[in-house]
């Protein structure tokens, strides 16, 4: 898989998500041997996803380095922010950490990508009346 064919897949995923009512590309950026996406979506009841994923290639295989998916409600308040910041050593699953409800309350995740974020959304949000992106 190249760079340009895994930055795609993300934008098809965002598309075709029942829970992402709309989404907004805020930045890009693709050479033959990184990238980096970063997008806004609204969600289906009006909360927040925000994407941020810098991949890298080798070989074949393109590789998430640094994520953050920043997850709200539609007050603006935090929900769920999953990322790969170095930032809590302290942590078993360290530098994979989850933030829950308040940016304080960290605890231990395994390493995500969106596919796993969408699907998490998929069983949360409520998805009647789904807008067209």
């Amino acid at each position: 898989m190249t760079i340009h064919e895994s930055i795609e897949e993300s934008i098809l995923l965002l598309t075709v998500s029942p829970v992402v009512g709309r989404f907004q590309i805020l930045g890009r950026r693709e050479t033959e041997t990184d990238g980096y996406l970063r997008i806004k979506a609204i969600l289906v009841d009006q909360g927040l996803l925000e994407i941020s994923i810098y991949c890298q290639v080798s070989g074949n295989i393109v590789h998430i380095v640094d994520y953050r998916f920043h997850w709200q409600d539609k007050d603006g308040r935090l929900k769920m922010r999953w990322d790969n910041a170095r930032h809590h050593p302290e942590l078993k699953t360290f530098p994979y950490h989850l933030h829950v409800g308040e940016e304080e309350n960290v605890k231990e995740s395994k390493e995500v990508d969106l596919l796993e974020i969408l699907g998490i959304l998929k069983a949360t949000v409520t998805t009647t009346n789904k807008k067209d992106s």
